[in-house]
């Protein structure tokens, strides 16, 4: 099965080979597909799958196992769900490559207008940057976190806290093994050689994860700068193109002088008049077609120059027909991971806001306590403790809006009716 190395694809090769390599499950876009390329393609893919997901699942039994305060399970749901962004998106990609499939072959066949072949190739090239920006971006981040996370692990204690087992009410702190995440392995992770098998596994686990749900954040990213960069090659042509379709409904003696007074009246963009080449593309597709049976018109246009004109509002028509179409796919290949990754972002913030707003209970604890029978330096404390309690502490989007378990119902509500109204919208 072959592949057209063109259009989007071409654009976005890089993002594609690196998925490949991430292990994701990706069928398209090889040179070979012998039989046993394709059998080694797909073992790797479902050695990455067990890797990845074995280790969430260790994760997750340490935190439900090993747990024993709010705060350590806090902790322990934030990591999670953190990580649950990767998970969602390993598998959301790889049950549904036909839809990516789909967006990525969109622009394949796709080829600009003459009349605008230097608007369409600047735009692309832009876009193609950006692309390239984000890529180069996105790469270094992801290799700097993965260091960095893991340099941080050689700092500070490594110990987790337990009940002690001898005082009731009391806890005490016993050594875990140095590494990452806190997971639970059944194996001895503490030293030797289990030790090693285990950090190394995490390091890979945490590369993998990131990489994989960044890659296709960034190959989402990528589809709507070519999006953008479209409809700004649609923008910018428009009003050149309305002023020289006018020709057609008027008669002129001289189209060429009209072409370039109509190009004389656009403001130069970015320094550079570029209306000028469309005015040169036009005049020089006409005059090279005719003869004496390419005669000219009421409007004084030549019959070539006629059709350039109907054939490039038809491409202005067709294309923003094509761009929407476009986004479309993109809509249908990524939105409901976009709906997850929002949900799974809500309850995140949320928990965090919830353990910043503990600070309530500390007032609760002191209106509990017999405080009036304390001293009065006591008491002063006391009363301004209280005091200090009465704003709970609030973590806030740029003072936009507060995080909070009613925030995460009002999107919940919010992302159903929009969903009812697209439903109903068709």
């Amino acid at each position: 099965m072959g592949y057209k190395k063109d259009g989007l694809i071409k654009d976005l090769w890089p993002n594609i080979r690196l998925i490949q390599l991430s292990g994701l499950f990706i069928s398209e876009y090889y040179d070979d597909y012998s039989g046993l390329a394709v059998l080694l393609r797909k073992i790797y893919s479902w050695i990455t799958t067990i890797i990845i997901y074995s280790q969430f699942i260790f994760i997750v039994i340490f935190m439900v196992t090993k747990s024993n305060d709010s705060d350590q399970l806090a902790a322990g749901v934030v990591t999670t769900l953190f990580f649950t962004h990767s998970m969602i998106k390993f598998m959301y990609f790889s049950t549904g490559t036909k839809s990516f499939y789909r967006t990525l072959s969109c622009w394949n066949n796709t080829s600009p207008h003459p009349l605008f072949t230097e608007s369409h190739s600047r735009f692309h090239a832009k876009s193609l940057s950006r692309m390239r920006q984000l890529l180069i971006i996105v790469s270094i981040v992801t290799i700097f976190t993965t260091i960095s996370w893991t340099t941080i692990t050689f700092f500070g204690e490594s110990v987790w806290k337990v009940p002690d087992p001898e005082t009731f009410n009391q806890t005490m702190y016993i050594p875990v093994p140095r590494l990452m995440l806190h997971s639970w392995y059944p194996w001895d992770s503490s030293h030797g050689l289990g030790y090693i098998v285990a950090f190394a596994l995490q390091f890979y686990w945490i590369f993998i994860t990131l990489s994989h749900s960044n890659l296709l954040e960034l190959l989402f990213s990528s589809f709507l700068v070519h999006a953008c960069e479209q409809l700004q090659h649609l923008k910018e042509i428009l009003n050149p193109l309305i002023e020289l379709s006018a020709t057609l409904d008027s008669a002129v003696h001289n189209p060429a002088e009209i072409f370039r007074a109509n190009s004389a009246k656009n403001q130069p963009i970015n320094g550079v008049d570029y209306n000028g080449s469309y005015v040169n593309e036009i005049t020089e597709y006409g005059t090279k077609g005719e003869t004496e049976l390419n005669r000219k018109g009421p409007n004084n246009l030549t019959s070539n120059q006629e059709v350039l004109v109907r054939s490039a509002i038809k491409y202005w028509v067709e294309r923003h027909k094509h761009v929407v179409k476009y986004v479309s796919l993109i809509t249908e290949c990524y939105g409901s991971a976009l709906l997850f990754h929002m949900l799974v972002s809500t309850v995140i913030l949320t928990i965090l806001a919830y353990q910043a707003t503990k600070s309530s209970s500390v007032m609760e604890a002191a209106y509990g306590c017999q405080w009036y029978d304390g001293s009065e330096e006591a008491k002063t404390f006391v009363q301004i403790v209280c005091q200090q309690c009465q704003k709970p502490l609030i973590v806030s989007g740029a003072k936009f809006f507060n995080v909070s378990l009613d925030l995460f119902a009002s999107v919940l509500g919010a992302v159903v009716t929009y969903f009812m109204v697209l439903v109903q919208l068709k």
